[in-house]
């Protein structure tokens, strides 16, 4: 069999950066599928050569490991490759990095992954007109975004975008997958005319070799002084929501002054017990999980969500937001608030102070059934990609 793998999740362009949980998912399912290949198994992967490699992976020396001849699809169109080589299967992992590509001509067997559609759900709440950080973004630029919400911008760049991606996501020949059942609800929602089948597949847990030596210096520094602190990744995206927590997070220092807090990517400090870092490995993302005293994670939109769950293997809790796909995944393992009221989330955090060492049990058993709900999930994934019995 050829088959045909999804590296653009690898790549950045200022719009795919190359890192978080698409890149984590697209690398995962690309690890089994190379695990579980017959001998008589070719494996080919999607790139563009006008882009550059993200920080994650670096997609050129994973191919050559792993014997994957690259497709440049920058000047020929998927489907032209698609019939030179005779491709049987091609599984993409994150659709709507497909938008801008021709994806007509494509007949063979396609497994195409819609993980969320945040893009479509925040041009219908508004909810753009609420976040505006002051220290890291200019006023100018929050009025250019409220302005493309008003003027109906993004709802017709939404529809172009989307007219492209569902013509292939709801074709004959084509798997329609997403991450959660929220996600499937919410796409079968915005788009009424689906009437296939929407399967889902919980987006498989990472494997990680962890180093021994902590690679990034400032968290070294803090592990090494038992520091207490709250852990919050890739806060530069807006809707990750930092403004919330950024609000919170002074007033719990008032109670709380040995508390800290560490941001990952924000670029700003906001506090003086507060630590920015810009990269860590994943190794490194390890460690900042094990020896977290609480993981925020109070997005606004989530297909699936890593994090928590990353956390939670090392007995770490989570302060949630109760939108989306977050309560579906993370189950009773977690302390909810609502993402847009600061006084519920000082509540949630001052829960979760008081009483975190009685989580530890439930942390667990929330792991396990969501590792293993995870690793099921996987196999039936391959087996569909590679037409295993």
């Amino acid at each position: 069999m050829n088959i045909l793998l999804d590296f653009l999740p690898f790549m950045h362009d200022g719009r795919m950066r190359g890192i978080g949980g698409a890149t984590s998912f697209a690398k995962a399912v690309s690890d089994e599928v190379i695990r579980r290949k017959r001998s008589d198994d070719h494996l080919y992967a999607i790139y563009d050569s006008t882009m550059s490699s993200g920080q994650q992976y670096n997609y050129i020396n994973y191919a050559q490991a792993n014997s994957i001849q690259l497709l440049d699809i920058a000047y020929k169109t998927i489907a032209q490759h698609i019939t030179k080589l005779h491709i049987d299967v091609f599984f993409i992992a994150i659709g709507q990095f497909y938008a801008s590509y021709d994806l007509s001509g494509i007949t063979c067997k396609t497994i195409m992954f819609i993980h969320d559609i945040a893009d479509i759900e925040r041009t219908d709440n508004g909810i753009d007109l609420l976040l505006h950080d002051h220290v890291a973004e200019k006023n100018w630029q929050w009025i250019k975004r409220c302005t493309n919400l008003f003027v109906g911008r993004w709802n017709r760049q939404n529809r172009r975008q989307y007219d492209n991606i569902m013509s292939l996501y709801t074709a004959p020949n084509t798997l329609a997958y997403t991450v959660s059942n929220y996600s499937k609800q919410a796409i079968e929602y915005y788009f009424p005319k689906i009437k296939k089948e929407i399967h889902i597949c919980y987006s498989p847990s990472k494997i990680v070799n962890i180093e021994e030596e902590i690679a990034c210096p400032q968290l070294k520094q803090i592990i090494r002084q038992n520091k207490q602190y709250i852990l919050m990744l890739a806060a530069n995206r807006r809707y990750k929501n930092i403004f919330t927590l950024k609000k919170v997070f002074t007033r719990l220092v008032y109670d709380y002054p040995d508390l800290h807090l560490v941001t990952l990517k924000y670029g700003h400090i906001i506090h003086p017990n507060h630590i920015d870092i810009p990269f860590m490995s994943d190794s490194d993302l390890e460690h900042a999980y094990k020896h977290a005293y609480a993981l925020y994670f109070g997005s606004f939109f989530e297909g699936f969500g890593y994090p928590p769950i990353e956390a939670m293997k090392y007995g770490t809790p989570t302060i949630a937001a109760n939108v989306t796909s977050i309560p579906e995944i993370l189950g009773n393992a977690g302390i909810y608030f609502s993402p847009i009221y600061s006084a519920d989330l000082y509540r949630a955090t001052k829960i979760l102070l008081q009483e975190r060492d009685t989580l530890t049990e439930t942390l667990k058993m929330h792991y396990q059934e969501i590792f293993d709900h995870q690793k099921d999930d996987l196999m039936k994934l391959v087996k569909e990609i590679l037409n295993l019995q």
